[in-house]
C-alpha cells in the first residue's frame, strides 16, 4: 500500500493519551533509541487497535530513523486492518493522523468521515480532499455541516463532491435559515431557491448529477497539464487560435451550461475553469454573472478581459470597480476608462491615472462616452 504522511496545517497531534497504557513507557524520550526503533517497526506483540496510535505517535517525532520506521510499518499494514482501526478508535487525534495519511481512495477513509468522534478540522479536510464517496458521507451529516459552515464551503468548493448531495446541503442551510453568507455565490443559490424577490426565476430544470459532473469534468481538463503546456494553450487563445479539441471542448460545454439550473450554474462559475467563466460570465442570469467574479480562481487578466468586454452589465463592471486589488492592475483601469459601461464616476476616477500617451488615445476614441473623451 503506498501511503504518505500528510500532515498539513490544522493537523492534531497524537499525544501520549493517545496510546495503551503499556505503550507509554517504550515510546519515552529517556528509553534508548534502540528499543524505541523496535517499537516503530513494529516488533512487539500488540493488536493492530493498540499498535496504530503508538506507532503514528513515533511517526511524528523528531528522531528521523524511528519516524521513517514508524512510517514503513504503517504502509505495509493491511488495507482492511486499518479500516478496522478507522471505524473503532474514539482517538480524534488518531482519526485525524489516518485521514492525512491515508490516499483518498482507502477502504478506511469513509469510516474517518462518519466516525462520531471525528473532529471538525478533520472532516474540512476530507471535504476539501475527499472522493466523491467520502465527501457523499460527509454531505449526509447535513446538522454537523451546518454546525461547522467550513465543511459546508470545502465540499461547495470540491468538484469531486457529489453535485446532487452538494445541491441538498445548500438547500437545507437556506431553508434552515444558515447563516453562510461568507461562502461565495451562497446568497445568489438562496435567492434562486427561495425565489426571493427581485431574483431570476430560474426556467432550466438543471443537469442530473452524471451530466453535471461532466461538466465539471470539461471545466476542468486543463488540471493535469504542465506549465509549458498551459502556456501554449493561452498564447494560442490569446492569437485567436484554438485547436479541433478546445473548440469541441467549449461547444460541449456550452451546452450542458444552457440546460444548467442557476444554482448549478453558480457552482460551476465558482469551482470551474476560465474556459466555463468565460460562458458564463454572459449568462443573462445578472446572479451566475455576478457570481464567476466571486471565483476564488478568477485571474487578473480574465478580469482585464472582462473590463473590456462591452457586452457585459453596468452591474458586472460596477463590481470589478469595487474590487481594490483588481483595479490596481493598470491594464484593468484602461479598460474601464474605455468601456462605455462603466459608471461614469468611476471612469473619471480612474482616468487620471492613465499615462498621457494612453490619455490621448482616449480623448481621440469614438467608443467612450463624450464626457471622459472631452475630461481626457
Amino acid at each position: 500500500m503506498n501511503t504518505e504522511l500528510l500532515m498539513g496545517s490544522g493537523a492534531l497531534k497524537v499525544g501520549l493519551d493517545a496510546l495503551v497504557e503499556q505503550h507509554r513507557p517504550l515510546v519515552d524520550l529517556s528509553r534508548p533509541a534502540a528499543i524505541r526503533l523496535r517499537v516503530a517497526k513494529g516488533m512487539l506483540p500488540a493488536t493492530i487497535d493498540a499498535l496504530v496510535p503508538t506507532l503514528l505517535f513515533l511517526a511524528a517525532g523528531a528522531d528521523d530513523e524511528i519516524a521513517v520506521a514508524a512510517r514503513d510499518t504503517l504502509k505495509t499494514m493491511p488495507n482492511a486492518d486499518l479500516a478496522s482501526v478507522c471505524r473503532s478508535t474514539a482517538q480524534p487525534s488518531v482519526l485525524d493522523a489516518l485521514a492525512r495519511m491515508l490516499p483518498m481512495t482507502h477502504e478506511g477513509l469513509p469510516e474517518v468521515a462518519v466516525n462520531r468522534v471525528v473532529a471538525d478540522g478533520t472532516l474540512i479536510f476530507l471535504a476539501g480532499a475527499g472522493d466523491t464517496v467520502i465527501c457523499g458521507h460527509i454531505a449526509r451529516n447535513a446538522v454537523r455541516c451546518l454546525k461547522q459552515p467550513s465543511i459546508v464551503e470545502a465540499l461547495f468548493f470540491n468538484p469531486k463532491a457529489p453535485p446532487g448531495q452538494v445541491q441538498d446541503l445548500m438547500e437545507f442551510a437556506v431553508r434552515e435559515g444558515a447563516d453562510l453568507d461568507h461562502i461565495p455565490g451562497f446568497s445568489e443559490m438562496r435567492s434562486a431557491i427561495l425565489g426571493e424577490r427581485g431574483a431570476e426565476k430560474d426556467d432550466a430544470p438543471g443537469l442530473s448529477d452524471i451530466d453535471f459532473l461532466t461538466a465539471l469534468s470539461l471545466a476542468g481538463g486543463r488540471a493535469g497539464l504542465t506549465d509549458e503546456q498551459l502556456e501554449a494553450i493561452e498564447l494560442r487563445e490569446a492569437n485567436g487560435e484554438e485547436t479541433a479539441d478546445e473548440e469541441s471542448m467549449r461547444g460541449s460545454l456550452q451546452a450542458l451550461i444552457s440546460k444548467m439550473s442557476v444554482s448549478q450554474k453558480i457552482r460551476l462559475a465558482l469551482v470551474g475553469d476560465a474556459n466555463s467563466r468565460k460562458l458564463l460570465i454572459r449568462d443573462p442570469k445578472k446572479m451566475v454573472a455576478l457570481a464567476v467574479l466571486k471565483s476564488p480562481r478568477v485571474t487578473e487578466g480574465e478580469v482585464r478581459l472582462f473590463a473590456q468586454n462591452k457586452s457585459l452589465g453596468e452591474e458586472i463592471l460596477t463590481q470589478i470597480c469595487r474590487n481594490r486589488h483588481w483595479t490596481k492592475d493598470y491594464g484593468v483601469r484602461k479598460a474601464l476608462v474605455m468601456n462605455p459601461k462603466t459608471p461614469l464616476a468611476s471612469s473619471m476616477g480612474y482616468l487620471r491615472l492613465l499615462t498621457n500617451r494612453d490619455m490621448k488615445v482616449v480623448s481621440k476614441s469614438r467608443e467612450v462616452s463624450a464626457v471622459i473623451a472631452r475630461a481626457a
